[in-house]
This record gives C-alpha cells, structure tokens and sequence, in this order.
C-alpha cells in the first residue's frame, strides 16, 4: 500500500513538472502565435560583418523582426543577400521608398538592420509568406559606420605614414635642429618675460597716442566741417555776383542790341542823304577845308603885322604895304 503511494507521488510530480514546462514554453512563444509575417531579401553591396540569423531587424528604431538567412548572392558575388522576416503590422508598410541599412548597437556591440522610409509615398511591396519566394527586395544603402569600418585601413596607414614623417622630422640631424629652435623659443619667451614693464610702458603709450590721434581726428574734423561752411558761403557770394554780373552783360547786350537796331533804321531811312552827302559833301568839304586854311592863314599874316605896327596898320602910317584881299 505504501509502494503504490509513493507511485502516485512521483507520477503526480512528473504530470506536474511536464505541465509546468508546456505552460513556461506556451509563454515564451504566445507572442508569435497568431502572427504573420512577411519575407523580404536585402542586396548589400558591402561586408556584414557581426550579423548573423536571428538578428534583429528594426523599422524606424522599432522591432519588426529577425534574420532568417545569410548569403552569397548567386548572381554577384561581391554581394550579400540577407532574407529577414518583418511582422505584419497596421502602422507600417514596407514601400520602394524603403531602405535598409547595417547598424551597430554601440561600437562594438551586435549588427541588426535598420529599416528607414524617406517618405516619399513608393508603392507598398508585395507581401510573401516563408515559402513563396523569390521574396520582394528592399533598396540597402551604406550606413555610416560601414563606411568608418571600410577606411579604417586606409586612415591608419595615413596614420602610421604620418608618424613616420614625424620621427624622420624630429631624428637624426634634425633633432639637433629641432632642440635649438626650442632652445631660441625659450630664450625670446625669457626675453619678453623681462621686457614686460618695458612692453606694458609701450602699450599704454600706444594707448595715449591712440587717444590723442582720436581727438586730433575730432579737430580735424571740426575744421573740415567749418571750411565746408566756409567754401559753402563763399559759393553763394561767387554765385550771387556773378549771377549779377551775368545780368547786368545782359541788360549792356540787350541795350547795345537796341542802339544797333536803331542806328540801322536810322541809315536806312535817310539811305539817300547819306549817298548825297558820301558823293557830293565830301568834295565840297574838302574844298572848305582848303578855304579855311588860306583865310587862317591871312588873319595870322594880318595879325602879325597889327602886332608889329598898330598905328600905321589902323591909320596908314609906316610901312606901305599892299591891299589885303579877304576871301569871302
């Protein structure tokens, strides 16, 4: 009797452990039940390096799924095609304006893809389950940290190539070079530590001379703006007389214009006379002009001889003299 119970004993623990396994494996996995999911190949022309199956593959920094497979591409071998496995969701859609990336968690941590959409409304892909291949592809593009992995060679031989510049500078000869150098840079630095009362003085006399130049500049100024009023007044006053200068040619033309005017009506009016007088009254004034210089020169004869004899002249005395004709 106490054999059979203990039977019972153990087979009840056994049920109850068996039980207790199913119930912990229908929580691990109760999340994937019910869910369907969709297949898609990614082309990377690059390495992969730290990806492998069941990574995880994120849609804007949210997990959507895993890695389902790795491999070389049949067609190009340069190429990497990675099959992952994207949760059907209704708050996404994978579009041709899709792309996927390979991320690091951290630095060194672990790869996963990065699934991004640049928004601009592609058509959503075909949705294919586990076996309906060939699957739909998604565009890869080269993340960043690809690319600081892929130059890492190439910096640290750019590196390594300038530290070996380096020690070729400073070794050898040059290092003697290189210690007087620092030798001289000490010594003017020393210099200039004992000239700093010296550069102080200097600076705060530049400062003086600075100020002094500003207010000069402020009496130049000054002056620059009182010959300005000056040049600006006597502007005035040139303009003003010569704009009375001005008037008054004009009034001297306008008049000298006028008197021109009438003497030309004037000869035009007595056109006649003027001919008479250039044919007719010249002759007969050059002829009265001769006239005159006879009788002219009797009176002085006349004059001459009343002066040297006035009582014989008046009364018929002394010298006899002839009969003085006077023209009439």
């Amino acid at each position: 009797m106490e054999t059979r119970a203990n039977y019972i004993l153990i087979g009840s623990v056994t049920l109850a452990a068996i039980v207790s396994i199913f119930i912990f494996v229908y929580w691990l996995v109760q999340d994937s039940v019910g869910q369907k999911f969709h297949y898609y190949d990614v082309l990377f022309q690059d390495a992969v390096a730290g990806l492998n199956n069941g990574g995880d593959v994120l849609y804007q920094g949210i997990n959507v799924g895993q890695v389902t497979d790795i491999r070389v591409d049949d067609d190009d071998p340069s190429r990497v095609r990675v099959t992952v496995r994207v949760q059907e969701r209704n708050d996404f859609e994978i579009r041709s304006s899709s792309e996927a990336s390979l991320q690091m968690q951290g630095i060194t941590g672990v790869a996963f893809i990065q699934i991004t959409d640049s928004g601009g409304g592609g058509e959503v892909l075909p949705k294919h389950g586990a076996g309906e291949g060939p699957f739909p592809e998604i565009e890869s593009r080269r993340s960043y940290l690809q690319a600081i992995f892929e130059s890492a060679p190439e910096l640290v031989a750019e590196v390594q190539g300038t530290l070996e510049e380096i020690q070729l500078l400073i070794g050898g000869e040059n290092r003697e070079l290189v210690t007087a150098i620092l030798q001289d840079i000490q010594t003017t630095t020393g210099t200039i530590a004992a000239r700093q009362d010296d550069i102080d003085q200097t600076i705060a006399s530049l400062s003086e001379f600075a100020g002094s130049l500003g207010e000069a500049s402020d009496t130049l100024l000054q002056m620059a703006d009182d010959v300005g009023s000056i040049a600006a007044t006597t502007d005035e006053l040139l303009n003003e007389d010569v704009r009375e200068t001005i008037a008054s040619i004009d009034l001297a033309a306008n008049a000298f214009a006028n008197l021109a005017d009438d003497a030309d009506r004037i000869l035009r009016r007595n056109e006649d006379a003027v001919e008479s007088f250039t044919h007719q009254g010249l002759a007969q004034l050059g002829y009265m002009v001769t006239e005159s210089r006879s009788l002219i020169a009797t009176l002085d004869r006349v004059a001459q001889r009343f002066e040297s004899d006035p009582s014989g002249f008046l009364f018929g005395g002394g010298q006899t003299t002839g009969e003085v004709e006077i023209p009439e």
